[in-house]
């Protein structure tokens, strides 16, 4: 069975009537304004199926749009190597996980980062196949140890060899792309064995913003759809640098950007499984940087899902981000708005919502753990209230009466464990007896457990045969 995805879409920002006009705006972006193609290969897919081509002006008609959506699968498969963890994207079922490509790491207790290693990596993506609230790894590090060349296959590696749960991440080259490909090949037995349960994918970095395809991995975005595996196309506009400063302004670049993808990935490989990548930004005004933790961030991803949802594609997006630089208050909050704001909007797939520090350039052990246990809180959020007749309780209400006490009565004991969430991180304790236990602050105990999970939690490995195999064909650290 696969882990059962919460559903979300509480929280819509967006009327019926704006997401039609951002859509007609964003059709009219497409049409008038085009994109930016230096791709040749993406020019003439382009080209060929009817779009009006002036130099690298690539401008998509409503029909092709329109086209691309109905090729489009509305539902995508995530498999884990393990199929307890398989993910089935489609609606407004929710799914949190890693994310991101720092090169530092934030130490336990530390409050200086230094360059992240490949047995950091190794770490990291152990720990959140220990976590129980982890639904997927996409790669949450990229190595400073490795050399250029190497990391993408190693970093895959790594990490399958550590979790079976979906893993996903980027790569530098078309060379690298190809490696990654050729080793879930090996790991799945044949490429039709890969594409029947696709547990690896590939996020394509393809825009530049606004409106322009970044060429080189145009060509790994091409290479990968030809295989039929699932791919996300990630854009990343922030308002008021490269996205315009309203928010639906923003919405309306972004959303332009994405139909663009989707049309690119359904002319080079139609049915090509893809998430559409909605990452809408923030700049800070005062000094140009980018904000992860921005209550409008999350705003703005909520929005996106509907977007996504209206066009009947699943999303990939953000949340649980923070601009702060350690595990303090301001992570906590910043944090738990922009994860709660996606989740209750139905994103499907919120990576960057375990573990990352200063937006996007740092993780951390403590953090993981701590946002494992923010992604329970937001889950149990969806769970909702559960309403039957025996929720209601009438027949314990009157076995009790009047002046009674339902702490020991069988109704109690029966739904006392699914009915609320128990933290692993907060301290719900008397003060009196925290004073006693030595003050333990939320960091200190993130780091404990942490440390818990990585001495008990075994790598799940790969199968020796497999495993030597690859080894022996790859570049392998």
């Amino acid at each position: 069975m696969p882990r059962t995805g919460l559903i979300g879409g509480q929280y819509k920002p967006l009327s019926e009537e704006q997401i039609r006009r951002i859509h007609e705006a964003s059709l009219a972006v497409l049409e008038a304004t085009g994109i930016s193609v230096d791709n040749e290969e993406a020019q003439a897919l382009f080209r060929e199926a009817g779009a009006r081509v002036d130099g690298n002006r690539v401008r998509i008609s409503r029909a092709m749009v329109e086209e691309a959506l109905d090729q489009a699968p509305s539902r995508v498969l995530l498999a884990g190597r393990d199929a307890a963890h398989d993910l089935l994207l489609e609606g407004k079922r929710i799914y949190a996980g890693t994310g991101g490509s720092p090169t530092q790491v934030l130490d336990p207790g530390a409050q200086t980062v230094r360059p992240g290693t490949l047995s950091d990596l190794a770490d990291l993506v152990r720990l959140a196949d220990a976590l129980e609230h982890v639904d997927f790894v996409v790669i949450p590090l990229y190595p400073t140890d490795v050399p250029t060349v190497n990391v993408p296959i190693n970093r895959f590696y790594t990490s399958l060899t550590n979790t079976t749960k979906h893993v996903m991440g980027g790569m530098d080259s078309v060379r690298g792309a190809e490696q990654v490909l050729k080793m879930g090949v090996r790991i799945a037995g044949s490429l039709e064995a890969l594409r029947e349960r696709p547990f690896i994918s590939c996020i394509a970095c393809w825009m530049i913003s606004p409106l322009h395809l970044d060429d080189g991995v145009t060509d790994i975005l091409v290479h990968w759809c030809r295989h039929g595996l699932p791919v996300v196309l990630s854009s990343a506009p922030m308002a008021g640098s490269s996205a315009p400063v309203t928010l639906a302004g923003t919405l309306v670049q972004l959303n332009a950007e994405q139909l663009s993808g989707i049309v690119l990935t359904q002319l080079i490989q139609p049915r090509t499984p893809v998430l559409a990548g909605y990452i809408p930004g923030v700049a800070d005004l005062r000094t140009g940087g980018y904000l992860g933790g921005a209550v409008e961030f999350g705003m703005m991803q909520a929005a996106a899902a509907q977007m996504a949802q209206f066009y009947g594609v699943p999303i990939y997006c953000s949340g649980g981000m923070t601009d702060s630089k350690l595990p303090d208050q301001q992570a906590g909050y910043e944090k738990m708005v922009t994860l709660l704001l996606a989740a209750m909007g139905g994103c499907n797939y919120i990576h960057h919502a375990v573990g990352m520090i200063t937006n996007m350039s740092c993780v951390s052990l403590e953090q993981t753990v701590i946002d494992d246990e923010l992604v329970g809180i937001v889950k149990r959020v969806l769970r909702g209230i559960n309403v039957t007749d025996e929720t209601l309780a009438t027949e314990a209400i009157e076995r009790v009466g009047p002046g009674g006490n339902f702490l020991m009565d069988d109704h109690t004991v029966k739904f006392m464990r699914s009915e609320f969430f128990f933290p692993k991180i907060g301290n719900r304790r008397d003060r009196r007896v925290w004073e006693q236990e030595g003050k333990v602050d939320t960091r200190a105990r993130a780091a404990a457990r942490a440390e818990r999970l990585l001495h008990e939690h075994q790598s799940p490995g790969l199968p020796p045969e497999v495993d030597a195999t690859l080894r022996t064909e790859f570049p392998i650290i």
